[in-house]
């Protein structure tokens, strides 16, 4: 492929490594990369993805044994009027096969219009002043960290904060809100103009906070390495080959992949209604995503490494994480599409829910001599 002589070997490596992990046997099918990376958690519950697995028509020697339930066929996910609609609003790169869906939104799909209606909610309620996230009292854990993160990894994830809040003599929220200054004020003025526009781009700190930032900011990625390495074994290797800035880097940017689909896909058995709890965690989780790349602003401990990425790395878009959110919301029963007849369709499915990680990555690894991001792209 033209590919491996556009992008470093490291980053096809890492690709390849992904690929393995994620998305081998996707073919025809619904995404079920958990079920493949997580056998120990699908064994204790079940996950939106597997339940979806669980109705698609079993294989032997690629022919089909079973016929699909009807109910499939018709009245769930997308019409095949509003898929076209959706693919129509690609862009084909350089006049040839490749579509570019970068940024593609259906405001008519029921995905998009569901996300819409719990975004407003939300930010209604932000409004009237309730809490989200770590701060909420119903919510002990970080966003998209449950009880099957905790037990793939061994332990609570964020802990550490209690020992960094007690040292600095600071509360955990206040400590991180303060690293997340001080990486701000380390970026340059295009990366964040709103925050230098309203004067608060510059921030001056001793050498002994500087010091403990930068070991909240270690143990942080750390953790991201811990996580990307129970989670996602093949990819975790693939990543020891790379200069350690970089590996660092992707460590952060799968952990919050990780935990996107985590907030999606993961079980909620105490909740009155799982589907309305997970598209407002979804809303939060994208406002929050907007308010990091836009103004630098985190919300807890595991924002900072992303933070860090973004300052050293100013080029690394937004647009793929955006996209990310709403390809996981394709394979949700009742609101994506659940069968790929063509692979047209699947082209679309298979940019955001594996092609965007591709474009994370490409500012971090960058391109090979002699070419550039819109041609690797």
């Amino acid at each position: 492929m033209k590919v491996r002589s556009i992008v470093p070997p490291t980053l096809v490596l890492c690709i390849d490594a992904l690929l393995m992990e994620s998305v081998t046997g996707l073919a025809m099918l619904p995404r079920t990369s958990t079920a493949f990376s997580q056998p120990k958690c699908q064994a204790r519950t079940i996950r939106r993805d597997s339940q979806l697995w669980a109705t698609v028509p079993q294989q032997k020697d690629d022919v089909s044994v079973e016929s699909p339930p009807q109910s499939m066929l018709e009245g769930h996910g997308s019409s095949k009027e509003k898929i076209a609609n959706e693919l129509s609003l690609g862009k084909t790169l350089d006049g040839g096969p490749v579509i570019d869906f970068g940024a593609v939104k259906d405001d008519k799909s029921r995905a998009e219009m569901a996300l819409s209606a719990a975004r407003k909610k939300y930010e209604a309620s932000l409004k009237e002043g309730v809490k989200g996230d770590s701060q909420h009292p119903s919510r002990q854990r970080l966003m998209g960290i449950n009880d099957e993160v905790v037990a793939e990894v061994g332990y609570e994830i964020g802990e550490f904060m209690k020992e960094f809040a007690e040292e600095s003599g600071m509360d955990a929220d206040v400590l991180v809100q303060k690293c997340g200054t001080y990486l701000r004020s380390k970026a340059g003025q295009a990366t964040f103009p709103q925050l230098w526009q309203s004067g608060n781009g510059n921030a001056e700190f001793s050498a002994e906070e500087i010091a403990l930032f930068d070991r909240l900011l270690d143990r942080a990625y750390e953790e991201s390495g811990i996580v990307t390495a129970a989670f996602a074994k093949t990819f975790y290797l693939g990543t020891q080959v790379l200069p350690e800035p970089a590996m660092k880097a992707i460590w952060a940017v799968y952990v919050w992949c990780r935990r996107t689909d985590e907030i999606v896909d993961a079980p909620r058995p105490e909740a009155v209604d799982p589907d309305a709890e997970m598209l407002s965690d979804l809303s939060e989780w994208e406002i929050r995503l907007e308010r990091l790349f836009d103004r630098g602003e985190v919300v807890d401990v595991l924002d900072l490494p992303l933070l860090d990425c973004k300052v050293k790395y100013p080029s690394l878009p937004i647009t793929p994480f955006s996209d990310m959110i709403r390809g996981m919301l394709m394979d949700i029963p009742g609101l994506g599409q659940e069968r790929y007849d063509t692979w047209d369709e699947l082209h679309l499915y298979c940019y955001r829910v594996a092609g965007t990680v591709g474009l994370m990555s490409m500012p971090i690894f960058g391109c090979a001599p002699g070419f550039t991001d819109e041609i690797a792209k």
